[in-house]
């Protein structure tokens, strides 16, 4: 399941799902296209003023809706914060990241050719190695094509 199958499942889940972002949707899309697999992400109220183009202080009741609502977990810092999605939100950046591998391993014939190979031989364990050389040598041949 990809990162967008995720997301549609939370736009149209329950009611409470979507009230508990309530106006802050931009931070929210902000932090799930930005945090990383481990479901963190740093930054400060300059950073987040300037990637949203919003005021420190839209920025901080955005910060404080999600997290009155348990969407996310902040820890303040000196001069920045660690955000922290929480379930069900934190499937949005645990998932497959890489949509566009995830696409080619589902339609790929070649691609699944490899898969079944692998897991015959019970080689599960080489899967993200395979999936990240796939993605160097497509990009191997977008240069050189």
């Amino acid at each position: 399941m990809t990162r967008w199958d995720i997301l549609r499942d939370v736009l149209t889940s329950k009611h409470d799902t979507r009230d508990a972002i309530g106006k802050a949707w931009p931070l929210f899309f902000f932090l799930v296209f930005n945090t990383n697999m481990s479901n963190k992400f740093i930054t400060s109220y300059p950073e987040l003023k300037e990637k949203l183009d919003e005021s420190p202080n839209t920025i901080k009741h955005w910060r404080d809706q999600l997290v009155a609502n348990k969407v996310v977990k902040v820890f303040k810092g000196k001069g920045s914060m660690s955000f922290t999605l929480l379930s069900p939100y934190d499937s949005l950046v645990t998932c497959e990241q890489d949509d566009i591998t995830r696409i080619k391993l589902n339609s790929d014939p070649a691609t699944k050719r490899l898969l079944d190979k692998v897991s015959s031989y019970n080689n599960m364990s080489l899967l993200p190695v395979i999936a990240e050389i796939t993605a160097k040598l497509d990009n191997l041949e977008k240069k050189l094509g």
